[in-house]
């Protein structure tokens, strides 16, 4: 309680410096969770746009589908194939499409044997076609992730630039903690010195520094998650109503969101404000 109360004590007697470090912390944690959404939700449509990346092979007439799907099950790069009979593929194709019924009894089935393969990775869809393309009994290769390659690349670009962009604005919160922490310290000099000459603790006098920087910490991550939360939520919802099949965060995902920068908060506000303390407490008050 007594680290408390000196510590709201001490926000109010330099509130200029309190609130432009409250404002910054703010707006830095706003930005940070909002980046930090935007990237997770980058990452699930990622993940969906890779679950996505197929190959098709169709393969020549004649070919023995069995032996052939054992053998492109082996690859190294594949994660998963699936065998389908020219058969079953023109079942598929009538169901989608019920008019060619009469067409189909017309003519022999013009399909091939085809295999739907999965790479384990977005990286391996060219090698493997390459592959693929190179087997005897395969006719044709086909693969439409041109496009989701692309993405692919460009999300890996931003990943790092958010990435950096949240390590600059914990960075400049920290910092600022610092520094109202260290003009805290110089308004209380006279105060401190003559705490250290009745021999108070030096857990004592730094508490109040460290309860100071959570309190500002804190109460910032707060006003971000009331701005933060809504403004992803509205996002999301606009944004769904252009892309329907885009996938969004979930309550609970935004829930550990804001679990994950209170946690965040109370370590700079109080690493800060014992670091700032502990340094500048010998040169001020001693």
């Amino acid at each position: 309680m007594y680290a408390l109360r000196e510590a709201l004590l001490a926000l109010f007697r330099h509130p200029v410096s309190s609130l432009a470090t409250l404002t910054t912390a703010a707006v830095s944690f706003t930005l940070l969770l909002l980046v930090g959404l935007s990237l997770w939700n980058l990452d699930r449509v990622i993940g969906a746009a890779e679950g996505e990346l197929e190959i098709a092979v169709f393969l020549k007439p004649g070919a023995d589908l069995a032996t052939i799907t054992e053998t492109v099950r082996q690859m190294a790069q594949v994660a998963r194939v699936r065998a389908i009979p020219k058969d079953e593929a023109l079942k598929e194709l009538l169901s989608a499409d019920p008019y060619l019924e009469g067409a189909a009894d017309l003519v022999p089935n013009p399909l091939p044997d085809t295999l739907i393969v999965t790479p384990k990775t977005p990286a391996a869809v060219v090698p493997l076609a390459t592959a693929l393309r190179a087997l005897p009994a395969v006719d044709q290769v086909e693969y439409g992730g041109r496009f989701t390659l692309e993405l692919l690349r460009v999300a890996r670009g931003v990943r790092i630039g958010a990435l950096l962009l949240i390590l600059m604005l914990i960075l400049n919160t920290f910092f600022s903690v610092m520094g109202t922490i260290r003009l805290s310290i110089e308004n209380r000099k006279d105060e401190l010195e003559v705490m250290q000459l009745v021999g108070a603790s030096r857990g004592m006098i730094l508490l109040p520094f460290v309860a100071e920087g959570f309190l500002l910490t804190l109460t910032a991550a707060l006003l971000a998650l009331a701005i933060a939360i809504p403004g992803y939520r509205y996002l999301a919802g606009e944004l769904k109503g252009f892309f329907p099949f885009l996938p969004t965060l979930e309550p609970g995902d935004l829930a550990t969101a804001a679990y994950a920068l209170l946690v965040l908060a109370f370590f700079l506000g109080t690493v800060g404000g014992w670091l700032s303390s502990r340094a500048h407490l010998k040169e001020v008050a001693g």
